[in-house]
């Protein structure tokens, strides 16, 4: 028998083959190294997309250095130069597999990358859910918060968390003058937890060892509420959104008008929202709402000042709080409930200072 074509190698490897044409590919020693490497480019094409059928981010990474670096060519669409004779091999099969390739870019990593003009209100917000949801590593992040019955103004808050093991992170608040509010942190991996509070000038810092359970972390109870109320307007048959030009790039504006109450029982309720999304990872950029929470009526405002990825830099001391050369450390003993764990340490200290 002849040696394979194009289109019965394609056909050996999606195992839709002549018995011919199989038993060729296991005698012949040429067919069968073009049968093992037009398998290994079919693996992987396949690993670059998620089990959803999506590119994958390795995908989507190397789309994005490709654009960034396409160096002085000029063109909405870049073609690079090849030498002519890469091209008079190739057969039907190749042809497809290209156009393949087309759409996958086309109709998959395009949109995800963000054609703006193409998205809705609620695929924007569905995005932006994406992001939350999916992030790994260790993050950095610095907001600033307004909330209802804060009385010296925004604070700003500073968190540190471990997405791959999200009870291990760090909190911490600053007042509008730039002092030290408030701080909690948690790690399981050194078995520690602290919180620290000020009062009168000093900070005071609560520090138990060998935990043997984490407590919820309060980075994903946050998280949580967002999500709940991102996915509260995406079900909103009202959104407006607007595109436009910011700072970063372009962003996406989803707002959703201001209503009367509708659910006076539920947990969360929203009178009214504003979510400012960028229009390169999905990321909230600010967050206006109105509502009620526990049946408590609040306003909050968030705008997310920082973002990074520390990587390689997280050590330990990432995650806990340092003491300063005037803070006051008491070391108290672990329990399931943090608040329980300050209070019990304060009223010992507090009696041994009695005490004496």
């Amino acid at each position: 028998m002849r040696c394979l074509s194009d289109v019965e190698v394609q056909a050996v490897v999606d195992g839709e083959a002549s018995d011919e044409c199989r038993a060729h590919a296991n005698a012949c020693e040429a067919c069968r190294t073009r049968v093992d490497e037009r398998r290994g480019q079919m693996e992987t094409i396949a690993s670059l997309i998620d089990a959803d059928g999506m590119p994958s981010a390795a995908l989507e990474s190397r789309l994005r250095h490709a654009m960034r670096d396409v160096g002085d060519v000029r063109g909405a669409t870049v073609l690079r130069a090849r030498r002519p004779s890469a091209w008079r091999n190739v057969g039907l099969v190749s042809a497809l597999a290209t156009a393949a390739v087309i759409a996958l870019f086309v109709y998959g990593v395009l949109p995800r990358l963000g054609a703006p003009m193409t998205l809705s209100a609620s695929e924007v917000l569905g995005r932006s859910l994406q992001t939350i949801s999916s992030g790994q590593g260790v993050e950095r992040l610095e907001y600033e918060v307004a909330m209802d019955g804060m009385t010296d103004g925004p604070v700003v808050i500073r968190q540190v968390i471990d997405r791959d093991n999200p009870n291990r992170y760090k909190v911490a608040s600053y007042r509008s003058d730039g002092t030290l509010a408030t701080a909690i942190s948690q790690d399981p991996m050194t078995q520690q937890r602290s919180q620290l509070f000020h009062v009168d000038g000093t900070n005071y810092i609560v520090r138990v060892g060998a935990i043997h359970t984490s407590v919820l972390s309060i980075p994903q109870m946050a998280q949580a509420l967002v999500e709940t109320s991102i996915g509260i307007m995406q079900a909103k048959s009202d959104q407006q959104l607007t595109i436009e030009d910011g700072p970063a790039g372009q962003r996406y504006i989803v707002e959703i008008p201001p209503v009367m109450p509708q659910n006076p029982t539920a947990t969360l309720d929203l009178f009214s929202a504003r979510a400012v999304i960028s229009g390169t990872d999905f990321r909230i950029q600010e967050f206006n709402a109105t509502g009620t929470i526990l049946r408590q009526p609040f306003s909050v405002s968030v705008k997310l000042r920082t973002h990074e990825y520390i990587g390689g830099a997280v050590t330990a001391e990432s995650f806990a709080i340092a003491p300063g050369p005037d803070d006051v450390v008491l070391e108290g003993q672990a329990d399931e409930d943090p608040i329980t764990e300050l209070m019990t340490t304060v009223l010992r200290e507090l009696g041994r200072a009695r005490g004496k």
